[in-house]
Parts: structure tokens; sequence; C-alpha cells
């Protein structure tokens, strides 16, 4: 079996919350490579999709962050803020449209040029998110 697709079969799903984003309990059976099936149950998280930018300054070589409070990471011991790129969920709308709107929300830029570099699937173990990753090249008066 080459293809992804023929090697798993869905049994069940549960919803377990849809409170905030929507967690699923689902179990599945996996087509191993020794040919032996295996059954196995894993909580996929959904929250969406999201995009990220890193805004660069080519004159001043600095690139711009922001610095935002994330609750997971302060219930995991830490001070909770963070520095990050821009970025946001997609919440329907066009990659690249969205981190547009986030940047210029997020960090006063209204950005001109943007280039999508590739994808990304964090903590794909448990997370159902890709996230599309772009840049930007800017300049002080922006």
């Amino acid at each position: 079996m080459s293809n992804t697709a023929e090697r798993v079969n869905i049994v069940d799903t549960q919803v377990l919350s849809h409170d905030w984003y929507l967690l699923k309990k689902i179990t599945f059976d996996y087509h191993r490579n020794n040919g032996e099936w295996q059954r196995q149950t894993r909580e996929v998280y959904d929250r969406g999709n999201g995009a990220a930018i890193l805004l660069f300054n080519r004159e001043q070589r600095t690139v711009v962050l922001t610095r935002q409070f994330r609750l997971p990471v302060f219930v995991n011991g830490h001070d909770g803020l963070l520095i990050e790129v821009a970025a946001g969920l997609l919440e329907g709308a066009a990659p690249e449209q969205r981190i547009r709107d986030e940047a210029e929300e997020e960090t006063g830029y209204r950005l001109h040029d943007v280039k999508k570099l590739f994808e990304s699937h964090t903590s794909a173990g448990s997370l159902s998110y890709t996230v599309n990753i772009f840049v930007s090249y800017i300049h002080t008066a922006s």
C-alpha cells in the first residue's frame, strides 16, 4: 500500500469538547509496514489553520516581532509573555489576505509585497493545524 489513505481506516470519532475549538477522540486502524493492522486512538485538537509572517527590514537588518500573553505557556510554569512573529487564524480568509490584515493589526505595517515560503504543521501529533509561512520586506517609513 503506497497511498496513505489506503492505510488508514477511521473506526470512530467522538467530540470531547467544542468550547474554544474542537477536540475529538479518533479511533482508527493503521496498516503497518509489516502488513498488520493496528488499532490506535488519538485526541486531535482542531483550531483551524493559520498564517504567520516574518517582517524583515533589509536596510537595518532587523525583524519586527510582537509580544503577546499565551495562557498555555503561563500554566506550564513560564511568565506567558512570548515574543512572536505576527500571526493569526485564517477564519475563512485566504492565507495571504489574512496575514496582511494580521500584520497591520499587530505591528502597524501595511504590507506591499508578501511572499509565501512554505506550509508547516506544528505539534502534528495532536493538532490538525497548518500554518502558512510568509515573509515581507519592510522599510522604516512603512
